[in-house]
């Protein structure tokens, strides 16, 4: 798992944490970047993708488009991007990137690390 994070840093540098979740338990389960965290930082990002997830207006979201999968919020100076699998809803990536990161091809190299993941590859 944490090779599988490591290559999306690598992959992507303004990638300054990649971090493998279960929402379930509200845990970090393994990570990689640049960015040096606490356990405490890490739970917070943890919450803050749960919050995403059930955001009372994410259920607008969901009658348009159905059930999301991915958060992007920005901030000052971040980008936190979240992504839920597809299959297991409780398994989830977090991201924290610089804001001048390709976007695109960040959230397709992440959900198909974040599936792998989730086969157990």
């Amino acid at each position: 798992m944490t090779e599988n994070l490591g290559a999306v840093v690598k992959a992507f540098p303004q990638a300054r944490l990649v971090a493998f979740a279960d929402l379930s338990s509200r845990m970090i389960l393994s990570s990689a970047g640049t960015l040096s965290t606490t356990q405490e930082h890490l739970d917070r990002l943890c919450d803050q993708a749960r919050a995403s997830f059930d955001d009372p207006l994410f259920a607008l979201s969901v009658e348009a488009f159905g059930e999301p999968h991915s958060a992007v919020v920005m901030g000052p100076d971040a980008l936190r991007v979240f992504m839920r699998s597809d299959t297991e809803p409780a398994d989830a990536l977090c991201c924290i990137c610089d804001p001048g990161i390709d976007l695109g091809a960040f959230v397709a190299k992440i959900r198909d690390t974040l599936e792998s993941i989730t086969q157990g590859g």
